[in-house]
């Protein structure tokens, strides 16, 4: 800036400072807008933003994702994830976040597939939410852990981490049949269930869900209660629901 812009522009500000009750404006925004800096924003940016994009510290309404709440052990994982992960959960790791992940990875489990599942579901999760059951619509219809809009399910449905990771895994497996997902890279599984506008973000979070899933998978108790599923099971293009009833490993169907 020159000399002479220099003075103009603070002759200006002295001016506009001298009518700031009148216009009701202050002398901080006049000198914002001459000399060309941003203001700062009035409110940490985030909670209108699609969970994918917003900051890591981003509030949004959340719901449980263990009914019964976090527990001693994910308080005490949570801790040790902190200081383990390599990408956007390190250090935002908490117990409700590790119970979160904790349902996802028992749902998994229970349908009998491999760990890369839970590994393809948990990636997907970190960049979906940061491992939030969120119960806001902010991005359009989407909800839960997914951020699965409403043609994946009703609200409580979506809401309900066993049913949503379900969800995941039948568009998963209809998309990647006889267990090529397995072998598949896990960021084109994800892309390829969610479509997201922003495909390149799912790769980079696959490490640390790999850590995830690993101090997981072992612990995970077994689950009692049936496991909804939805799937095409006659091949007439129409998705019809299910259960998978854990204590006798058995899927009941409907036709």
């Amino acid at each position: 800036m020159s000399s002479s812009t220099s003075a103009i522009g603070l002759s200006l500000v002295k001016d506009l400072s001298s009518k700031a009750v009148t216009l009701g404006v202050t002398v901080t925004l006049a000198t914002t807008a001459l000399l060309g800096a941003s203001p700062a924003l009035a409110a940490e940016p985030g909670s209108d933003l699609p969970p994918a994009l917003a900051p890591m510290t981003a509030l949004y309404q959340t719901v449980a994702c263990d009914p019964a709440g976090p527990t001693g052990s994910d308080a005490t994982l949570a801790t040790q994830l902190n200081s383990r992960l390599n990408s956007d959960m390190r250090g935002y790791m908490t117990a409700y976040r590790v119970s979160c992940a904790r349902e996802v990875v028992e749902a998994v489990r229970a349908r009998g597939l491999a760990s890369r599942a839970a590994v393809i579901a948990i990636t997907t999760v970190i960049v979906e939410t940061h491992l939030q059951n969120i119960s806001e619509e902010v991005d359009h219809t989407s909800l839960g852990l997914f951020q699965q809009q409403e043609w994946w399910g009703t609200r409580a449905e979506r809401l309900n981490p066993a049913y949503a990771t379900n969800a995941f895994l039948d568009a998963m497996v209809r998309k990647y049949p006889n267990g090529s997902w397995a072998n598949a890279p896990i960021g084109d599984v994800c892309q390829a269930v969610q479509v997201s506008a922003y495909p390149d973000r799912y790769q980079a979070q696959a490490a640390d869900a790999q850590i995830i899933v690993d101090s997981l998978w072992n612990s995970a108790g077994p689950r009692s209660e049936d496991v909804p599923i939805s799937g095409d099971w006659n091949n007439d293009g129409i998705d019809t629901v299910g259960v998978f009833r854990p204590s006798n490993s058995t899927f009941y169907l409907r036709d």
